[in-house]
């Protein structure tokens, strides 16, 4: 299929978009590049229109609380937009976005690395999440055939009645007056908070399939800014990404020379939701001698909401639902996309990558069934399978692990018990090592390949078991230094409670 041929695939045809984050945003570009009349329905208010320091500084996301927190646009989707968007990677470094070559700061222990093709796909995006979506709604509102109504909370869907029944249309709000709008499809595109299986129950359809898990952890965030003339740190020894158990961190540049620092502390350990306190909070950055740089007074200064210097999350989910049951799709011209299908935990910084992976396996399937919606859905249902859940696989494994480690519990299996020791004492160790095994760490890690295949390919396999083979003190050479210790820096932040740090 030619570009002009994907364009009008959709010509005439009304869809209707429920909500207008990330996910959406990128449902409604994919759309109106077909034709589309494309309406998105969002229940906050529409950013300030001047710039991007006032949409982080003001703009109001009660509908997308994780807004402020860090984010990752990982390779996959930089790579996603460079190839099939290029307009939007334009705009994102127009925009003061930051590509970030995962190759040119790699563990000072790897032996030079030699360009090998496909590293050129190794490259995130460093911006903020209002930056990001702030540079897609000013894109697809010049299309001309995208409209974007704020303040329309969703109330229902309608449908032409069958089995299973044919969504036409959906039902919505705006203050007390509620509306309706017709459409050829509908794509749901509310996030984790998503209502589609009440939506769907009040038509008659069939329930979605649905497993959920928590993930173990709540997250802390607080974004800085770097002074005139000052500049990042160079790399040290100590990581600025790290998971010590007790307490998983990272720092995230982004645009217009800020970065953010965010914490995940396990449920397991209660103490530290201190973090969500300033004092706790800057204390715990200084402990930690991989990111205490960065935040150095000397160097950055916090900002953000001055009444919420440290932004919380909590209730963070691994959850899955399957809106093809039994091979049908539970309803035609219906179709969930990114948190509203596959949730993920966000400490893996999956979510953005997936949505728009996600809304681009809806544009394909489109195409591959012209006019035949069910057919669509199906298509859409299998690609994402392959695409997708692999990493939703992956996050409840890793998250099951985690849980257990803060809870301080050994693996009773043995088969769980070899499978740590592999990843952790082999493919970790081997990643600051081996430029073999890095180079798999960094396609999974952008989602290029499952963890699985990444980490499951003889080559793999092979060095890996090699680095296990040399023994303990070869290992040892390629370490991370150790952690603080926990209980003196947990009661450091203690002692810092109620400390106003600026």
């Amino acid at each position: 299929m030619t570009d002009a041929d994907v364009q009008q695939s959709l010509s005439g045809k009304r869809a209707v978009v429920i909500g207008g984050g990330i996910t959406g945003l990128a449902a409604a570009r994919v759309l109106s590049d077909r034709g589309a009349r494309v309406t998105i329905l969002e229940r906050d208010a529409d950013p300030p229109a001047d710039d991007t320091t006032q949409a982080f500084e003001s703009w109001q996301r009660r509908g997308a609380p994780q807004v402020r927190h860090s984010h990752a646009f990982l390779g996959r989707l930089r790579s996603l937009l460079r190839d099939h968007y290029p307009d939007l990677l334009a705009g994102l470094l127009a925009a003061g976005a930051r590509e970030l070559d995962m190759l040119a700061r790699p563990p000072a222990t790897l032996p030079p690395l030699q360009y090998e093709p496909g590293d050129e796909d190794f490259v995130a995006l460093g911006c903020r999440r209002t930056t990001f979506e702030w540079v897609i709604r000013r894109s697809i509102a010049a299309s001309g055939l995208v409209d974007l109504i704020g303040g329309a909370k969703v109330v229902g869907l309608t449908a032409a009645d069958g089995a299973p029944p044919a969504v036409n249309g959906v039902r919505y709000s705006c203050g007390d007056e509620e509306r309706h709008i017709a459409a050829d499809l509908v794509v749901d595109a509310s996030g984790r908070g998503s209502k589609a299986p009440a939506w769907l129950a009040a038509l008659g359809a069939t329930a979605p399939r649905e497993e959920e898990k928590s993930s173990g952890v709540v997250y802390y965030t607080r974004f800085y800014r770097l002074r005139d003339g000052a500049e990042e740190p160079p790399p040290g020894p100590h990581p600025t990404a790290a998971d010590y158990n007790w307490i998983k961190y990272a720092v995230f540049p982004a645009d217009d020379r800020v970065f953010s620092i965010t914490f995940a502390v396990p449920l397991a350990v209660p103490r530290l939701k201190i973090l969500g306190e300033v004092g706790p909070f800057e204390a715990m950055v200084r402990a930690l001698p991989g990111i205490a740089p960065w935040a150095d007074p000397a160097r950055a200064e916090p900002i953000g909401d001055a009444h919420r210097p440290i932004q919380a999350m909590g209730g963070l989910i691994n959850r899955r639902r399957e809106f093809v049951v039994d091979a049908r799709p539970v309803a035609t011209g219906f179709f969930p996309l990114g948190d509203a299908v596959y949730c993920t935990n966000p400490l893996y910084g999956r979510g953005c990558a997936q949505a728009f992976i996600h809304a681009h396996l809806m544009g394909e399937s489109l195409d591959a069934h012209p006019g035949d919606l069910a057919a669509a859905m199906l298509a859409l249902d299998c690609s994402a399978r392959a695409a997708i859940e692999p990493f939703y696989r992956a996050s409840v494994m890793a998250d099951k692990d985690a849980v257990r480690k803060a809870e301080g519990r050994p693996a009773r299996r043995i088969g769980n018990r070899l499978r740590a020791a592999f990843l952790e004492q082999g493919v970790l160790i081997g990643t600051r090592c081996d430029p073999v095994i890095f180079r798999a760490f960094l396609r999974m890690f952008n989602m290029f390949e499952s963890p699985e295949k990444a980490f499951g390919s003889p080559r793999v396999i092979g060095r890996t078991l090699l680095v296990l083979a040399r023994g303990k003190r070869f290992r040892s050479r390629f370490a991370l230094p150790d952690p603080p210790d926990r209980e003196t820096t947990i009661a450091t932040c203690e002692a810092s409670l109620g400390a106003h740090a600026a």
